[in-house]
């Protein structure tokens, strides 16, 4: 007989209620072949608690780990100090600190604490300087941009997508029977090359759709020239293409879009935000700078990249895939740009 379940103590406790004894509840469930002492013993901890189930106030083991002190130091070690973000210890440093196991650690942030778990995202450290830059050219295109506006900024950047994409190393697992030493070392073995083959891409999306897929020539460097004479004019076109009323062109920070020439080029053909314009350290304004993330899971950017260097950058399959990949950028999220300037204005969570 195993151990008894919740559903047979209550039974046992409901005829118990009824007035039978101890040989009387196990002739009535014979199939379950409760042994008489431990029915006698459930029958005793009814007659004094009121209840099979409940254990008595202040029986059992006494508590030696979660006890109120170590609860609030817990609290102290694992929550960042007010005002100093960051100042928290993971919970195998407050294992190691208050010589307790780090199971322990984390039953307590859980079940005393009631804490959640949320994973840290990286972001990049942006000082006074450029903190105040950004809120005073947000504030001068918040002013410049209507809701309506927004619709036609034409977002543009380059992207190079890897064959070896990145991946986690805590779901690439390999399943088998027996022990690791009987598996093949070949399938442990994640191989990579130092030097992966990508492909550049350069492309732009606005409110009205995605624009074309401009790969890049092997070995190039993207310099004002090479941007000025061979993407430049190709973007132009997909922005009249798509926006044949009228066009607001962007782009980031890079030098090849910040040279001289390039600007010039831009201010004699169309409208465009200018790098004096643009909040700097923004990818949180760009849409483009999103669509690296996309895609990647499902294995379309590797795939698009591999047929791209087989066909010579043939914007054949490869620009389908990538297209695919990019299916996040659409009207919803490039027509967001005033809200994240109005929250970059508000001093939100970007100036913190």
């Amino acid at each position: 007989m195993g151990k008894i379940s919740a559903a047979d103590k209550m039974r046992m406790q409901t005829l118990r209620e009824q007035g039978l004894g101890a040989k009387a509840i196990v002739k009535a469930y014979p199939e379950k072949q409760w042994k008489l002492d431990t029915v006698k013993r459930i029958c005793r901890r009814i007659d004094v608690t009121g209840s099979a189930v409940d254990r008595r106030a202040g029986s059992g083991r006494p508590k030696t780990v979660r006890t109120a002190a170590k609860i609030d130091d817990v609290r102290e070690l694992l929550c960042s100090q007010e005002g100093q973000s960051g100042t928290h210890l993971s919970t195998r440093q407050v294992a190691a600190e208050l010589n307790i196991s780090q199971t322990s650690v984390i039953r307590i942030a859980k079940k005393d604490l009631r804490l959640k778990s949320f994973r840290r995202v990286p972001a990049q450290i942006i000082n006074d300087a450029t903190r105040q830059k950004r809120l005073l050219r947000a504030t001068a295109l918040l002013r410049r941009l209507t809701p309506r506006d927004t619709k036609t900024v034409f977002f543009t950047d380059e992207k190079a997508f890897y064959l070896n994409p990145p991946v986690c190393q805590q779901n690439n697992r390999v399943w088998s029977e027996g022990k690791k030493a009987d598996v093949q070392p070949d399938r442990l073995l994640d191989q990579r090359e130092k030097f992966s083959q990508h492909v550049m891409v350069s492309a732009g999306v606005c409110w009205g759709g995605k624009g074309r897929l401009h790969f890049i020539d092997d070995k190039a460097k993207v310099n004002a020239d090479y941007y000025l004479g061979r993407l430049l004019p190709e973007l132009i076109a997909d922005c009249r293409q798509l926006l044949p009323a009228g066009f607001i062109f962007q782009q980031d920070g890079a030098p090849a879009h910040t040279a001289r020439v390039t600007q010039d080029w831009l201010t004699a053909n169309c409208h465009f935000i200018n790098k004096n314009e643009w909040p700097p350290n923004s990818p949180d304004l760009h849409e483009p700078a999103r669509l690296p993330r996309l895609g990647c899971d499902a294995g379309e950017v590797p795939q698009a990249t591999a047929e791209a260097k087989d066909h010579r950058r043939a914007e054949g399959g490869a620009s389908d895939h990538l297209a695919r990949a990019a299916t996040g950028a659409d009207r919803q999220g490039c027509g967001k740009l005033h809200q994240a300037l109005d929250c970059l204005c508000g001093c939100q969570w970007w100036a913190l």
